[in-house]
């Protein structure tokens, strides 16, 4: 596997998850759909753009590929996907901030005292935009 390769079968992961979670917002009642519907359905479209640009690309560069690792992109995946498990367990606020934090402290070695201020920074924004578009974030499989 190449880079070019690699990065277009995470780009289509991310279509999927953007796509599915689009579908998955048509079950909502009308109110509550507002918000995920149209972050996942421009998350979709931006991924889909994005997606086509890369196989345009990689048919012009399809012979000046350099090898890579398979397992690199996947660590990326399984964040997501973590963070995905850790919303639906803990809830949005908790996973939000476990997520930041670790990733910061882990992926881009960032200082811990900055690491915390940018979980900070981002929970205002979750609760001020929250509040302001009036959106209710469920419950979580613990019930909090």
């Amino acid at each position: 596997m190449n880079k070019d390769i690699l990065n277009i079968v995470f780009t289509l992961f991310l279509c999927i998850v953007f796509g599915s979670a689009a579908i998955l917002a048509l079950e909502f009642s009308r109110l509550a759909q507002f918000f995920p519907l149209y972050v996942s359905v421009a998350g979709t479209i931006l991924s889909i753009i994005y997606l086509i640009v890369l196989l345009i690309q990689y048919n012009k560069n399809r012979h000046e590929q350099e090898r890579i690792a398979f397992i690199k992109p996947l660590r990326y995946i399984g964040w997501i996907v973590g963070y995905i498990g850790v919303i639906y367990v803990f809830g949005m606020f908790i996973a939000t901030s476990l997520f930041i934090l670790s990733f910061l402290l882990i992926e881009t070695t960032m200082v811990w005292w900055k690491s915390l201020i940018s979980v900070v920074c981002v929970l205002v924004a979750i609760s001020t935009a929250s509040r302001l578009l009036g959106v209710y974030w469920p419950t979580n499989i613990l019930g909090f």
